[in-house]
């Protein structure tokens, strides 16, 4: 069977056996970019607060570490929140609403690619990403902001992958390496298609 004849619409391949596809996500009705900059930022939160949890408790004790511990995660995460509330409403707006990315994938990865002009739109939020790590004191924090302000693709290696999560109905799946998350999106017609084509491709023990 001709293996173009058998791609879902939208996907095309090309002499090399590379296949690509366009997604565009409704960032009103998919929340899966406002829970993933939530995760990053609240694990990028923890470092501060472990530290002078452990600072304190060598000083005043157990109880005294944790209340301090718990004062800072307050208000790290309230500084966070609040800047996220401005920023991901405006990057919608900016962005008329959609997430548009270009998907790249054969058998040995798979590359998930901003277009250039949305690319430099979506540094808005990762530079108030930056701003709520200098705020909070977290260097992981503003990192992260830096690291996204700087990145326009991001490739995976299927034979690097540790835990391929399917989550269908956000149209999204995630491929978790060490210390690398991708999210390759997919719409209903392509999903099955994407989603089996990486599962032949990672290692066994990556598929939950």
């Amino acid at each position: 069977m001709n293996q173009e004849n058998s791609l879902p619409q939208g996907v095309t391949i090309d002499d090399h056996g590379m296949m690509r596809w366009v997604y565009e996500m409704n960032m009103w009705k998919n929340p899966t970019l406002l829970i993933t900059i939530g995760k990053v930022l609240l694990i990028a939160s923890l470092a501060p607060s472990i530290l002078m949890f452990f600072l304190t408790t060598f000083e005043d004790g157990l109880m005294a570490g944790i209340s301090v511990f718990f004062q800072i995660e307050v208000i790290i995460i309230g500084i966070i929140l609040g800047l996220l509330i401005i920023a991901y409403p405006l990057v919608s707006v900016i962005n008329g609403g959609k997430y548009c990315v270009v998907f790249e994938m054969n058998a040995h990865g798979i590359n998930h690619i901003q277009i250039q002009k949305q690319f430099k739109k979506n540094q808005v939020l990762a530079m108030i990403t930056t701003v709520a790590g200098a705020l909070s004191g977290s260097p992981q924090t503003a990192g992260a902001g830096l690291m996204a302000a700087s990145r326009q693709h991001l490739y995976s290696p299927f034979s690097s992958t540790k835990k391929l999560v399917l989550k269908p109905k956000r149209h999204v799946i995630y491929i978790n390496e060490i210390l690398k998350h991708n999210q390759i999106y997919a719409n209903d017609a392509q999903y099955d298609f994407v989603a089996n084509y990486i599962k032949e491709h990672v290692p066994k023990k990556a598929i939950e």
